[in-house]
């Protein structure tokens, strides 16, 4: 049972891994003063730049790289195509289109946009169909997960705090791992951006707990340090 748990929890760990790599690909110099992130990864581009009025515009092609998709630019820059949504109201910069940062989160159907007041903008890009499912738990974060893709509740869970991406849990029934039984190609942070994974915990739930009421294993993947994940009250 040991060498199935070592084996379950190191190809978790190159999961993760392998996403975060995939949602670094984006390149270029951030713009003075301003830092655009997405799940945590920052969206890297000299095009960046704050409008008048305060909107933060964004880099159509570092945001999508991001996503791993592309868009198409309008005749007379007026309008891009991204992942089947229009934006129109684009703004040329250091030649390339940028478009207002809310309008590229809706088109990848982001949970929250947030500003923190200090010039940097945080979107929250969980897989489609992600709803908050608890409210916040010390040490830990409010949870979301997508029900009714039938994700309960094996995961992925995810982890939020301010707005902010955590985690991502799994919870496997501790006869599972006694009987054998294969969970494969679980979904988690495909098609979205993921930070590097910071640090693992595998925790035995005897008695289980409210959602999953069996002896099981939770395994939480955090994104931030164990000093940062304590103090989340």
């Amino acid at each position: 049972m040991k060498k199935i748990m070592l084996l379950a929890v190191s190809l978790f760990i190159l999961m993760c891994s392998g996403v975060s790599a995939q949602g670094m690909t984006a390149s270029g110099k951030k713009s003075d003063g301003l830092t655009i992130k997405v799940n945590g990864v920052e969206v890297k581009s000299a095009a960046n730049h704050l409008t008048t009025d305060g909107k933060a515009y964004v880099s159509v092609r570092a945001y999508a790289q991001l996503f791993d998709l592309t868009y198409t630019l309008s005749k007379w820059n007026k309008e891009v195509v991204f992942n089947g949504k229009k934006i129109s109201k684009i703004r040329m910069k250091q030649n390339e289109p940028t478009a207002w940062i809310k309008d590229l989160a809706n088109a990848v159907h982001a949970q929250q946009v947030s500003w923190d007041g200090k010039q940097e903008v945080y979107v929250l890009a969980l897989p489609e169909g992600t709803i908050k499912i608890s409210e916040s738990v010390p040490a830990m974060g409010e949870h979301w997960s997508n029900p009714q893709a039938g994700d309960l509740p094996n995961g992925p869970i995810f982890g939020v705090h301010d707005g902010k991406l955590v985690f991502l849990e799994y919870m496997i029934a501790q006869d599972d791992f006694i009987k054998g039984v294969n969970h494969t190609n679980l979904d988690g942070m495909k098609g979205v951006p993921s930070p590097a994974v910071v640090q693992v915990d595998i925790e035995f739930q005897q008695h289980g707990h409210e959602g999953f009421e069996v002896p099981h294993y939770d395994i939480h993947a955090y994104f931030i340090t164990d000093e940062e994940q304590q103090k989340i009250k």
